[in-house]
């Protein structure tokens, strides 16, 4: 090629790639025109944290209002777990092959009916784990193996949740109406959740063979990665936690409390509360550790595999300027051994819906709304604490 001409190409090619970058830089400071890219949506591994023994989920709740065709109406609640637990230590004793645990379970409340739930479980080699969660990447997909559950989207674009057991099949769409807030501890056991606490859900239930259209509905989201760098199980460290998420008028309550073995049942080392404005997405007030009361009332004892395990059935949490109050309505119980061959129980962890009447009260202004409210007892914390 003549020179001249080779000089006036390779200046077009730099123009135009000067002018390609700074178009792509201009772009990436609009929020408009270009999401972010959010590596906190993805599956990890337990090398990511050079943990001993990690876990990680993904969970959905819904408050549903639902009419089907002919008119019939329904309420009903839920609430959906997508997991897996990574340990150098997870090996078939047979053929010595690494292996990954993958989990499912859920907990349903309809309204004016007893709850139901159910949990699912199986192993898989951990060289195939890929096949069912996506690791490293901006967003979420897993894939229980039987073919019949999935949860997969992001934060950005909204979440869809495909998930069929027995005569219950969820085909429902959750778009995050709030910014994402974290909890976040080292003591008593490592954990980050990552939360969009508020946001709307659309699409459909099929009960019975029956398709019922959602009309009215209220979500949550969380991700959640608990893990231990020197314990079998993260389990270990702790006794246990409570958690709950309440949404009344205007406001939306997140509390994370989680419980040292020496705390017992009702003292925790780690407690954070969050107040958010659902309608504008916005955090009005955050607090955290002797900001925080927490009054656990009407205690019940339940006799798992012939250990006591006692719960609390009312939950008041208050600060300076913030009180709330949730009762423990309906409740499903999960309880189950965390690795194959391993405790006794492992874990208990009862989870309950009230659908009404709980209250988040903010400076002088009351709101009444519903409550999903989780209180678990890890299996050393039952072996640790003594019933009072």
């Amino acid at each position: 090629m003549n020179p001249k001409y080779l000089k006036i190409v390779t200046l077009l090619l730099l123009i135009l790639c000067t002018a390609s970058m700074a178009s792509a830089e201009s772009r990436s400071k609009n929020s408009n025109n270009v999401a972010v890219l959010d590596y906190t949506e993805g599956g990890h591994n337990d090398t990511d944290f050079n943990a001993n023994f990690m876990s990680e989920w993904w969970y959905q709740n819904g408050d549903l209002r639902l009419v089907a065709k002919d008119g019939e109406q329904k309420k009903i609640a839920f609430f959906v777990v997508m997991a897996h637990q990574e340990s150098p230590e997870l090996v078939d004793p047979d053929s010595g092959t690494q292996l990954s645990y993958l989990s499912t379970f859920y907990g349903f409340y309809p309204y004016g009916e007893a709850a139901t739930h159910n949990f699912t479980r199986t192993l898989v080699p951990r060289s195939g784990i890929e096949n069912y969660i996506e690791f490293h990447v901006p967003y979420l997909n897993f894939a229980y193996p039987d073919g019949l559950k999935r949860f997969y989207g992001s934060g950005s674009k909204g979440y869809m949740l495909n998930y069929s057991f027995d005569d219950m099949q969820l085909n429902l769409f959750f778009k995050p109406h709030v910014k994402k807030t974290v909890d976040s501890a080292v003591e008593p056991v490592n954990f980050t959740t990552y939360e969009y606490a508020y946001g709307k859900l659309r699409g459909s239930v099929v009960l019975d063979g029956k398709k019922y259209r959602v009309m009215q509905n209220d979500g949550y989201f969380d991700h959640m990665i608990p893990y231990t760098p020197d314990q079998a199980t993260w389990q270990m460290e702790t006794h246990g936690w409570s958690w709950s998420e309440v949404t009344a008028g205007k406001y939306q309550t997140i509390f994370y409390g989680v419980r040292s073995i020496d705390d017992g049942y009702d003292g925790y080392t780690y407690k954070h509360l969050t107040l958010i404005n659902k309608h504008t997405g916005k955090v009005i007030a955050e607090y955290s550790g002797d900001e925080i009361s927490v009054d656990e009332e009407e205690w019940v004892n339940t006799v798992v595999k012939d250990r006591t395990v006692k719960r609390p059935s009312k939950l008041e949490i208050s600060t300076s300027d913030l009180n709330i109050s949730m009762n423990a309505q309906s409740v499903v119980q999960l309880d189950d051994t965390s690795l194959p061959g391993g405790q006794p129980v492992g874990f208990v962890d009862f989870m309950a819906f009230q659908p009404d009447n709980a209250t988040i009260k903010y400076r002088k202004n009351l709101e009444r709304g519903s409550a999903f409210y989780e209180y678990m007892v890890t299996d050393p914390g039952i072996s640790a604490s003594p019933l009072e």
